[in-house]
């Protein structure tokens, strides 16, 4: 039976290997939506602690959780640091005590320190710049931003920083083995593989069979706007789509750490998300019930290392429909019998930032055009 096998190693006390005492664990990457801001996540083991087996997971030791599909390769999905622990003691001996670890990302981390008069003088590569300066944190700046950031001594808090950051540039962060990476629009390319699986009804040798489905609107999923106001470091913009003539005014505003082009990051969120009818699709699945080989893909491709994939469905009284998807959310929920997986699936359209003769994201692709 394909199944996920978990293995949690606590890389401060020596690669120590603690899985023997883990009864179950829970972790989420990535972020609610596609205009959430990136605040960080846990995750959450609860282990056997009747001879204060919690000593291998003591306060701010770094804890990595990987996965192996059966038959597959082993990848790490989650990398933190212990940040508290909950004891469940039991009453007389004691035999069915349990403690609790909470385990924070990078991003959270970052969401708890603040800047005092700090240096950032890099206009594409303050992610970088924030990462060095913070060695509790690590969060990999590998191509830069697109847009350019304003500059100076900031006192600020760290997380709302990079966010402003990340709101600007229009990227996204993506799973990396654990590790936090941000990747700008013109790098999309990079997270576009062959080998990723696809998402539909059944399961097969390259595709994950989802067990629940659901199509939520963008008008019920707080993913409609007709209007953006964007403050940068020196203006504030107010972007309106045309859709704001048939549903009135929806306006949606953010900050960013952008020196200039406000006014065209205004315009691209006042139409990105100005049809109401765009559709996030919400799954979830079992590692039990999927082929061997698709569990591996998945594991690889997807929840060790984010990227695009495509999902197929048949809407009631519809037709077949395929395309391109970004897993905003992965929530996986782990026991040693089985792990749920629940996925937040955004459409392409979002992400949209045309590049020519692209395959994905292109607007002269051979495909699109017919010939």
């Amino acid at each position: 039976m394909p199944k996920l096998t978990w293995t949690i190693i606590n890389n401060t006390q020596s690669n120590l290997d603690i899985t023997q005492y883990v009864r179950s664990l829970s972790f989420t990457l990535g972020r609610a939506s596609a205009l959430s801001t990136y605040s960080g996540n846990t995750a959450t083991v609860t282990i056997t602690n009747t001879a204060d087996q919690v000593q291998y997971a003591e306060i701010n030791d770094t804890i990595r959780l990987k996965a192996t599909a059966t038959g597959g390769t082993d990848f790490f999905s989650f990398i933190g640091v212990v940040a508290s622990r909950n004891f469940q003691d039991q009453p007389g001996n004691a035999n069915n005590s349990t403690a609790t670890i909470l385990i924070n990302d990078s991003l959270l981390q970052a969401g708890m320190a603040n800047f005092v008069a700090q240096s950032l003088s890099s206009t594409n590569n303050q992610i970088a710049e924030i990462d060095n300066a913070l060695p509790q944190i690590s969060i990999n700046d590998l191509y830069g931003t697109n847009a350019a950031m304003s500059v100076g001594t900031f006192t600020v808090n760290v997380g709302q920083r990079l966010n402003e950051i990340f709101t600007g540039d229009r990227g996204v962060i993506a799973n990396g083995e654990g590790d936090t990476n941000y990747y700008p629009t013109s790098e999309f390319d990079n997270l576009i593989n062959a080998n990723s699986p696809t998402f539909g009804r059944t399961t097969s040798a390259t595709q994950i069979a989802y067990q629940s489905f659901d199509r939520v609107e963008a008008a019920s999923n707080s993913l409609f706007y007709t209007q953006a106001t964007v403050t940068g470091s020196a203006s504030t913009e107010t972007k309106s789509s045309a859709a704001l003539t048939t549903y009135g005014t929806r306006t949606f505003t953010a900050s960013t750490a952008q020196s200039n082009l406000v006014s065209e990051t205004a315009e691209w969120y006042a139409n990105a998300f100005s049809d109401p009818y765009t559709e996030c699709i919400n799954i979830s699945f079992t590692d039990i019930s999927q082929n061997a080989a698709a569990l591996n893909l998945f594991n690889w491709q997807i929840l060790s290392r984010t990227k695009f994939a495509q999902l197929s469905y048949t809407p009631p009284g519809g037709v077949s429909t395929t395309g391109y998807y970004w897993p905003e959310q992965i929530i996986v929920n782990a026991t040693t019998s089985q792990t749920t997986i629940d996925m937040v699936m955004t459409p392409l359209t979002y992400y949209a930032n045309f590049i020519l003769n692209d395959a994905v994201f292109g607007v002269l692709d051979t495909d699109r055009l017919g010939v």
